[in-house]
């Protein structure tokens, strides 16, 4: 009996990067890699995060990301979020 893995899909930054950039209102982006294509840092600046605080602005970056980090495509996520007024 052969047991076969399960394949998994890995983003790259620039996906990443994409998914965010067309839901919210991103000016400035870095997307960091921080351990072999499934652990991130997503450094971002965006008018949607005005006048939200800093748990309202990681769950609407989580809401974007919703499906990557549902099937774990993205395993683990730091969000360093500001708006645009900061």
């Amino acid at each position: 009996m052969t047991i076969e893995k399960e394949k998994i899909m890995l983003l790259t930054d620039n996906d990443i990067a994409q998914m965010l950039k067309e839901k919210l209102d991103v000016k400035e982006i870095e997307v960091i890699d921080l351990k072999g294509g499934n652990h991130w840092q997503v450094n971002l600046t965006a008018s949607d995060f005005n006048e939200l605080n800093r748990v309202k602005r990681e769950q609407l970056v989580q809401r974007v990301l919703a499906g990557p980090l549902a099937d774990e495509t993205i395993h683990a996520l730091v969000i360093k979020a500001k708006g645009t007024e900061e």
